[in-house]
């Protein structure tokens, strides 16, 4: 479009796009060029794929999300939508899980054992960009959310990184997760990220994970057989630990999820921004 806001059309319908600084961008048949001002007028100075030109446009603004209407995952309590990304705040009550552990490394040859763990109540704070999943961040607490300022605790999860003063803190390990899920709408892709975390496989690929810093805070979490023994004992035991804090307020943390990702993009609106963008693009003959 030009600087005065006017969009760009077909070749046939227009020759030509002019804005103050004498850019010219032009579309015609399945190119588009741009001509800028020489010492005897007018010069090619670029020509495009209009596909690729295309493209490179929709990534410069968020678009329609991939759903809708944005149907979303069971347990649901927030969803904050920031430029091009989507966070959304899952909540699960307390519950027994079976799992697999294993204190080696993945492709160690080490093996697994299972456990049946009672754990706390379970915040998820998942992000998308543009409709596609792109991190997990996992949490404790010991009540149900009911505000946006209240806390979240770091898990006890070996997979799930615990290191406070990096940016990867509360992250969950996804690697080698099923491939397809980003045809899925939100729902659907929540839904296989949750079920791969929990049957994949707990194991010692993260260091500085949450199992070893948060054993210390409790007897009934220092050992996996500890851990289940009190389980067995009492289901609801997690909620009387002394989880370590990983954010004061659950806002806060979104936002900080949010702040990580160039979410304020800036849209085209001069032929000048059109020229700058076919720079970015391979050139073609």
């Amino acid at each position: 479009m030009d600087s005065s806001g006017a969009s760009l059309a077909p070749g046939w319908l227009r020759p030509a796009v002019r804005a103050m600084s004498d850019d010219v961008v032009e579309i015609r048949g399945q190119k588009v060029t741009l001509y800028r001002d020489g010492p005897d007028g007018p010069r090619l100075d670029r020509k495009v794929h209009l596909g690729d030109f295309l493209q490179a446009v929709a990534s410069t603004h968020p678009g329609p999300m991939k759903d809708r209407y944005l149907f979303l995952p069971s347990g649901t309590r927030l969803v904050q939508v920031k430029g091009a990304s989507t966070i959304l705040v899952i909540e699960q009550p307390p519950q027994v899980r079976q799992i697999r552990w294993s204190n080696e490394r993945m492709g160690k040859g080490g093996s697994y054992a299972s456990y049946r763990l009672a754990f706390p109540y379970m915040v998820y704070v998942v992000t998308f960009y543009r409709g596609e999943f792109e991190d997990l961040r996992l949490y404790h607490r010991t009540a149900p959310l009911r505000a946006g300022n209240d806390p979240v605790c770091l898990s006890n999860l070996m997979n799930v990184q615990a290191d406070l003063g990096l940016p990867s803190c509360a992250r969950a390990c996804l690697r080698g997760r099923p491939s397809g899920l980003t045809d899925l709408p939100f729902a659907g892709q929540v839904e296989g990220l949750l079920t791969y975390f929990w049957t994949s496989g707990f194991n010692m690929d993260i260091e500085g994970n949450c199992f070893e810093r948060a054993r210390v805070l409790d007897p009934r979490i220092s050992s996996m057989e500890a851990w289940q023994q009190a389980s067995e004992a009492d289901p609801l035991f997690p909620l009387e630990v002394a989880w370590e804090l990983a954010a004061p307020s659950l806002q806060e943390e979104v936002d900080r999820q949010c702040a990580l990702r160039h979410n304020y993009l800036n849209p085209i609106s001069s032929a000048s921004g059109v020229a700058d963008l076919l720079y970015r693009l391979e050139e073609t003959g």
